[in-house]
């Protein structure tokens, strides 16, 4: 999963949202559920092209994408794209705060969200689009992240 350019036309969030499903793909949920509930909490930046996830399969689990603002519905997903929009950053940090320790894939894109524990924070250099990991929340957590994804990251803390 290589730093894909946006610079070529491709919508920055038509990028992203593909990034999310190669998350899913090098990631193992210790439960068997056969649905993958992805949530988009807060505005939703990607319209249309996180809808192209649904129905989609991985590991015979069936994507959902879901939408909310409500922060008791994100302990339900099995990961949580966070929109951080400085309005609401007190609902950002309070659904972190609780869903932290879960089994739930924490993802977001504003500057330096993995040091808040976010377990992968997408990036822009250079007009491309990578992620940096934050191991450290991904350990407190029974996820299993693949080897491949961690060296494809720009950064791992």
């Amino acid at each position: 999963m290589p730093t894909l350019s946006f610079a070529s036309d491709v919508p920055e969030y038509k990028i992203k949202a593909s990034f999310i499903y190669n998350f899913a793909r090098f990631t193992q949920w210790p439960d068997d559920n056969n649905e993958l509930r992805i949530c988009i909490f807060g505005k939703d930046p990607f319209g249309f092209h996180a809808d192209d996830l649904n129905g989609k399969k991985i590991n015979n689990k069936t994507i959902k994408v879901v939408r909310t603002r409500l922060i008791d519905e994100v302990k339900s997903c099995n990961i949580v794209f966070l929109n951080i929009i400085p309005p609401e950053r007190h609902l950002f940090e309070r659904a972190l705060n609780k869903i932290k320790g879960g089994n739930i894939l924490t993802i977001a894109d504003a500057d330096n969200v993995v040091s808040f524990g976010v377990m992968i924070g997408l990036i822009i250099e250079d007009n491309k689009i990578g992620f940096k990991i934050n191991n450290t929340a991904i350990q407190a957590s029974d996820l299993k992240i693949s080897s491949q994804l961690l060296s494809l990251a720009k950064e791992v803390i």
